[in-house]
């Protein structure tokens, strides 16, 4: 039977494990409802948009859309032109160049709403005529902008036209592009849906709920609005650029841009159409650019809607479940875990949060917002650590009170370093009567009467303490429960009240029986010359015994009995008979013979027991 203190013990731990269990949900429903007003009062949105363009920054290195070309009005052209505005004869010039090419598209990202020189009017004019496939921008009313739309003479010359205006972030940042806009006063798709629609063939229309369709390209919106979508393909530069001033050049080649959709804007400082994006936020491969124009997020939005490329958000549900999963499991590592352990572990888990982020980002176009899940993380560590510190008082206090009451009653039987044992594996332990194997170890001094007699029996004592000391370290150093001394003679077993398994035992024990007779060796190399030449013999047997409480209600002893400790001392006696220092049974040699050398006696009568028994030795070195 189980004492009542290890019952208890085990109980506590069972119930100690529902507690934790139970409060890391708690505690994580409560965390993940902070985070979940967090998120809804709007203090995250600003760090989750620089998530995003982490996020995105690590995009920068995705190849070029081979559809598109950029033809740029550049600080070199306006510099190489020498005025400004661009005289619209020059952009007539671009345009008929561009034309010469063969392009599949042109998107003529330059407003053209207001009269200028008629005659370059008319060049212009000309030039959208011949190309036959220009797409001509206009604005919407804004907060922003006034309304701006192509004049008559050149809106009748083109494809189509649709409107440039961009979603800007509450940070001053564009992430998104529209893809439609119906008001009062205006309706009409945006430039970029404009110039892929027309190259793919295929209309805007609706798709699935929260998503629109080029032909078989889905695009999902994006959480502001039923017209946006976030803006997926972000690198350094969203296609090849070439600069206005080269395409004028007598030398250029038109044929590049056969086939093409080639989209022409301003990226000069006197244009100030510049913007700050996503792109370099976080890199900047090209020195100080922190600014890119219109003209390039077009371009950027184009190649999202070709390629597939428009970023989803996260629906809630997975977003929050996953989130729910992650803060459980750093509240359950913080409660679980050594503090500084799962600390580490939180700080794994908060870059993993990332690296998931990032995988779902680049391989699936889905932004799963991290920030919102690393703060329910960070916020998990307080709360875990807080209940941490709550249930370790607890428990402290119950444990002290636990371990007076164990140590009172082991402090009647065993020596401290075993009460402290025992109550470190306390689990393990049976405190009333209960089978083990085990090995016993039994020694007794030579001729020890002889030695002493005639001697003052105060240096009697001094000696066997002196001799119990050392061969008491020995014992302790090997793990051996020197379960009591008798007379000279000392009982230690290998294997009770604590075990490491049956043959572990026997080495242990055998190996302390070596270390024993060194020890001996020593101390008379030594020793004073009021001290006698002491010689031990060891009996060993590996056999059944009984460990428990021994005594009367007011005195106990853990101790252990049975046929195996009677054989042990009998062994001990036979060391005289066969003139060796060590005598052991089969069954510990059985278990020892593979890592020490041993030798056999022979068989022999042993005083108690009716059958001759084979005995052997363990051969020593000295």
């Amino acid at each position: 039977m189980r004492s009542k203190c290890v019952n208890t013990s085990e109980q506590m731990e069972l119930s100690l494990s529902s507690r934790r269990l139970l409060a890391s949900v708690v505690l994580s429903v409560s965390v993940c409802l902070l985070t979940v007003a967090l998120t809804g009062s709007g203090l995250l949105n600003s760090t989750e948009l620089q998530g995003y363009d982490l996020l995105a920054s690590a995009r920068v290195f995705q190849p070029s859309p081979t559809e598109l070309v950029i033809v740029d009005f550049d600080d070199a052209t306006v510099q190489a032109v020498g005025t400004y505005p661009i005289p619209r004869g020059v952009l007539a010039a671009v345009l008929q160049k561009i034309t010469l090419g063969g392009p599949e598209l042109i998107g003529l990202d330059w407003l053209l709403s207001e009269k200028r020189n008629p005659a370059e009017d008319q060049k212009l004019v000309a030039a959208l005529t011949a190309a036959g496939n220009v797409i001509l921008a206009e604005n919407f009313s804004s907060e922003q902008l006034s309304p701006n739309e192509p004049l008559h003479e050149f809106r009748e010359r083109a494809l189509d036209t649709a409107f440039v205006n961009l979603p800007v972030d509450e940070d001053g940042l564009i992430r998104r592009m529209f893809l439609w806009m119906r008001t009062r006063d205006y309706s009409g798709v945006s430039f970029p849906v404009a110039l892929a629609s027309n190259y793919l063939g295929q209309p805007l229309q609706p798709g699935r709920p929260g998503s629109y369709r080029l032909g078989s390209i889905e695009i999902p919106l994006d959480e502001t609005g039923p017209n946006t979508a976030l803006i997926g393909y972000w690198r350094a530069k969203p296609a090849q650029s070439i600069s206005a001033r080269h395409v004028l050049g007598g030398d250029f080649d038109p044929g590049i841009f056969k086939k093409k959709i080639v989209l022409v804007g301003q990226s000069s400082s006197a244009a100030k159409d510049l913007y700050a994006t996503p792109v370099f936020r976080f890199r900047r491969p090209e020195g100080s650019r922190a600014l890119i124009s219109g003209v390039e997020i077009h371009a950027f939005a184009v190649a999202s809607l070709l390629a597939g490329k428009a970023i989803r958000v996260m629906a809630r549900r997975p977003q929050w479940g996953l989130n729910f999963l992650l803060i459980w499991l750093a509240v359950a590592m913080v409660i679980m875990v050594r503090p500084l352990y799962s600390i580490a572990a939180a700080g794994a888990l908060l870059i993993g949060t990332f690296l998931l982020a990032q995988f779902f980002f680049t391989r699936y176009q889905v932004w799963m917002k991290f920030v919102a899940q690393d703060a329910g993380i960070v916020l998990a560590l307080p709360a875990g650590l807080g209940y941490r510190f709550l249930e370790e008082r607890r428990l402290k206090s119950h444990a002290e009170a636990e371990r007076s009451e164990l140590m009172g009653i082991f402090g009647r039987y065993v020596s401290p370093e075993v009460a402290g044992e025992i109550w470190n594996r306390r689990a393990e332990i049976v405190l009333n009567g209960q089978e083990r194997t085990a090995t016993v170890l039994f020694s007794d001094i030579r001729s020890f009467t002889a030695l002493t007699a005639g001697q003052p029996s105060a240096q009697v004592l001094a000696w066997l303490n002196h001799y119990f000391t050392a061969m008491s370290e020995v014992i302790k150093a090997h793990g051996g429960f020197l379960n009591k001394f008798i007379g000279d003679g000392m009982l230690v077993v290998f294997g009770v009240p604590l075990s490491e398994g049956v043959e572990k035992d026997a080495c242990r024990a055998a190996q302390t029986a070596l270390e024993m007779l060194e020890r001996v060796e020593q101390l008379n190399a030594t020793r004073t010359p009021d001290r006698p030449r002491l010689a031990i013999g060891i009996g060993l047997h590996t056999g059944p015994l009984t460990a428990g409480n021994v005594g009367a209600r007011d005195r106990l002893e853990y101790s252990v009995i049975g046929e195996t400790v009677n054989l042990a001392s009998r062994l001990e006696a036979l060391t005289k008979e066969f003139h060796v220092p060590i005598v052991m049974t089969p069954q510990t040699r059985q278990f020892v013979q593979h890592q020490f050398a041993t030798a056999a006696l022979g068989e022999t009568v042993v005083r108690g027991f009716t059958e001759k028994i084979q005995v052997y030795t363990l051969v020593t070195t000295g």
